[in-house]
């Protein structure tokens, strides 16, 4: 095997692409010939490997693989077609040939092709801007499908990436698998993410690093130069590009600290989240930063794009981590606000049953000697009510009458202590057809007036509640009118969510001072002597409204008459 050739090419540009080039010939004259075109041309060639047959060009592509490959199609072992055949084998993808042969044949040109040639060259018809011109325009082609190969792995890969993070369940492990997958992404030796936190030192949060490097994760970081001179920059979307840390002109501390993590070559983007109704500026988070650690590199834009792209993934996922953070903090706090809840509840439905059990008992208990007493007036009237002296007699009227009072206290409370809790049916019912039944059983002075609407809407509600309601309103107005030919109007008024019911009369009216105690339990303006009442009524009426989700109050005046107003829902709640 012949042993590689050094040639000094000609002075070029330092950014100019170098090629390693592998002669296949077995023709010394021609060999010789493509070595002196390469030397004239400008092709900046940094190695010419020689080779006089098929397998040993074959071996030295395993061991050196070339850039580009002069082929000749007549070999003393194997010819050019068959070559380039053991070539797709050997290597994936296979270095670019060009096929070289003394006599041009379309046939021999067409096979080469297909066989995955990239081009086709007659010896007789070189010269040494010929095949420089040929090798660029090869290795031109071979990059351009190199990118493109490279760009759609990219994307796929970082397609994967993002939906691998848009499916973790937790922060952590989104950043692990953006480091993991940003490192695959630009092939470097080492992706990290770096968490500022308030005072703008950090920590690194998440690391994926080439074996044999020293490991960060973890690293609490005060780094003052960096607060000074980087972080606002990094607020503002700024992306930091560093071929080389030993001639990017870094202050010493920055590059002291960059050396610590063995970095020779930095990249480093933002990562910043979005403005939200809770944080209205966009906020610096942390960054996703890319190493290389051996030697310098020259980072190209789409690679800057890809990091940039991952870091809006990354921002992503942090906000959702936040909000799902906050969520589960509302869903635990939640959780003991809901016990409490069922507790008291269960606490409540406890007290109300105690609270029917005591009211039946008490009922029961107290009206059992209120009949006896009444049994024993009623008796003592029927058996001596002759001999009884008529002041006797009076006080007799006077203790039944009390004892119908204490009759009517004891119903009262138990109605107020069920009021608004009875389990009943909602129903359709119209407003005006309830009015009339009421109406119809109602007592009254021959002379009073009774006024009701002419249309009302029909309510989907507890029949039995709004009756109690209303039957209580009207029987108020007609019990404390203090003319016989009074006049009490009722109506109504549609709202979008509920009836505003009114009941009027032009009776002796309230002093406002009174407006509110009427409501409560026992509350009577006139002297029970005078005018028998328990003072339950207005009480059990407001409870139930109330709890019924209305308001209920009054509008009075001395000498103006009063009008109770109270809402009522169009449809009730526990439908």
């Amino acid at each position: 095997m012949s042993n590689p050739v050094e040639l000094k090419s000609s002075p070029v540009a330092d950014n100019l692409p170098v090629y390693r080039i592998l002669i296949v010939d077995d023709s010394e004259a021609d060999r010789m010939t493509y070595e002196r075109y390469l030397s004239m041309s400008d092709l900046n060639t940094s190695q010419v490997l020689i080779s006089e047959s098929g397998e040993e060009g074959l071996a030295l592509c395993g061991q050196y693989l070339p850039d580009v490959i002069l082929l000749d199609y007549r070999l003393p072992d194997i010819d050019g077609l068959e070559f380039l055949e053991l070539l797709a084998q050997t290597l994936s993808p296979p270095p670019p040939v060009i096929m070289l042969t003394g006599q041009g044949s379309e046939k021999v040109a067409v096979e080469a092709m297909k066989m995955g040639a990239k081009d086709y060259l007659v010896k007789g018809s070189l010269d040494a801007g010929y095949l420089a011109q040929a090798i660029r325009r090869v290795m031109t082609q071979q990059q351009l499908v190199r990118t493109i190969n490279r760009q759609r792995q990219q994307q796929q890969l970082m397609a994967s990436i993002s939906l691998r993070i848009s499916h973790a369940l937790d922060l952590e492990t989104s950043l692990h698998i953006a480091v993991d997958g940003a490192r695959a992404l630009l092939e470097c030796d080492r992706t990290l993410i770096y968490q500022f936190q308030p005072d703008l030192n950090g920590r690194i949060v998440a690391e994926s690093v080439v074996e044999g490097y020293s490991i960060s994760l973890g690293a609490e970081i005060k780094d003052t130069c960096f607060v000074e001179q980087g972080a606002e920059r990094y607020r503002h979307g700024h992306k930091t590009i560093v071929a080389d840390v030993l001639n990017a002109g870094l202050t010493t501390c920055h590059l002291n600290m960059l050396q610590e993590f063995q970095v020779r070559a930095n990249l480093v983007v933002p990562i910043l989240l979005l403005a939200s109704a809770a944080s209205p500026n966009t906020r610096l988070w942390g960054l996703l930063i890319a190493h290389d650690c051996q030697q310098p590199r020259n980072w190209q834009d789409t690679e800057l794009s890809l990091l940039d792209d991952l870091s809006v993934q990354l921002a992503i996922a942090v906000q959702q981590g936040q909000l799902i953070s906050t969520l589960k903090e509302r869903a635990v706090a939640l959780a003991k606000v809901n016990r409490n809840l069922r507790h008291a509840t269960n606490l409540l439905k406890s007290r109300n049953q105690e609270l029917d059990e005591f009211a039946y008992i008490a009922s029961h208990d107290l009206k059992a000697p209120l009949r006896a007493i009444d049994n024993l007036s009623q008796w003592l009237q029927e058996d001596i009510g002759d001999m009884i002296p008529p002041e006797n007699q009076q006080q007799l009227v006077l203790m039944q009458s009390r004892v119908r009072r204490l009759e009517n206290f004891i119903d009262g409370l138990l109605q107020y202590s069920r009021a608004g809790r009875q389990s009943l049916e909602a129903k359709p019912l119209s407003s005006i057809q309830l009015l009339q039944e009421i109406l119809e059983g109602l007592s009254r002075p021959p002379q009073m007036t009774i006024r009701l609407p002419e249309s009302g809407p029909t309510l989907i509600t507890e029949r039995l509640l709004l009756q109690q309601v209303l039957a209580n309103l009207l029987s108020n107005a007609i019990k404390y009118h203090h003319r016989d030919d009074g006049c009490i109007t009722v109506s109504l008024e549609e709202r979008e969510n509920e009836v505003e019911f009114s009941v009027a009369d032009d009776g002796p009216g309230i002093e406002p001072e009174y407006h509110e105690r009427i409501f409560g339990v026992f509350q009577t303006l006139a002297s029970r002597d005078t005018l028998e009442s328990t003072g339950i009524g207005l009480s059990i009426v407001k409870k139930i409204v109330e709890t019924q989700g209305g308001k209920i109050g009054l509008v009075s005046q001395p000498g103006e008459g009063s009008t109770f107003i109270f809402t009522w829902p169009k449809s009730s709640a526990r439908l």
